[in-house]
């Protein structure tokens, strides 16, 4: 399975650390926060990690290369202009295959259990599934409802107009069928805000895969120092779960 990484943001919310650095060469414990997310990948047995990228991205390359001082095979689509979160799927179509595979926004720090979530992505036939996790900031978060079957019926895009039924928020990850990719066009577009509406709205098999476990983003000043000091109180490793450590 392959592993797609967004990483082509500013990070403008993470300003002055990112004038000159892309946010996920930030540190912790002196280690680029996209050095965890390689890590965790090849660990649970990622074939290949497409890093998409377009600010700064030098900086990923030089330290990263092709990735073999990781063991892991590491290729890069980069954009030339701002594509959102979906165009850049578009622009690696050719590197993604045709194969399903793992897509997180790369901001997201992520220590989950990949071979349980494509299990149930498989057993549901589902053409993208939204892992899901209770929220610590619902207000600030994309919430999604669901059936008792799992089966996405509603996204509540951000800033919710009434009050959403759930706190259970799309958490950055997801598990993709490639052939949506085919219909996606080249330009600037959301793939969590335009392309999953669209794709829910007209009944195709959107599902939620729900865990407790550790899926948290880095976003802001704030957050990113919550992470720093949880890390570290782990013995400088990611955490098993969002809400406690075990």
């Amino acid at each position: 399975m392959k592993l797609v990484l967004l990483v082509g943001g500013k990070g403008t919310r993470l300003y002055p650390l990112t004038y000159n650095l892309p946010k996920v060469m930030l540190t912790i414990n002196k280690k680029p926060i996209l050095e965890y997310l390689i890590e965790w990948g090849k660990n649970q047995g990622i074939e290949e990690i497409i890093i998409c990228s377009g600010h700064l991205h030098k900086a990923i390359e030089k330290h990263f290369g092709d990735g073999s001082k990781f063991n892991i095979k590491i290729n890069y689509s980069i954009e030339k202009e701002p594509l959102g979160t979906g165009g850049p799927l578009k622009l690696a179509e050719k590197l993604i295959g045709k194969r399903d595979f793992f897509l997180l926004n790369g901001d997201i720090l992520c220590n989950i259990n990949l071979k349980k979530a494509l299990e149930f992505h498989e057993s549901k036939n589902s053409l993208v599934t939204i892992i899901t996790q209770k929220s610590t900031h619902p207000m600030e978060s994309d919430l999604i409802e669901t059936d008792e079957n799992n089966k996405v019926i509603k996204i509540w895009t951000k800033p919710h107009k009434e009050t959403p039924p759930t706190k259970i928020s799309n958490a950055g990850a997801y598990i993709v069928n490639s052939k949506i990719i085919e219909n996606i066009p080249h330009k600037n577009i959301s793939f969590e805000k335009e392309i999953i509406p669209q794709l829910q709205e007209t009944n195709e098999k959107i599902y939620a895969y729900y865990t407790e476990e550790f899926l948290e983003d880095m976003g802001d000043h704030k957050r990113l120092e919550e992470l720093k000091d949880r890390i570290k109180a782990n013995n400088n490793m990611l955490p098993k779960f969002l809400h406690k450590d075990l």
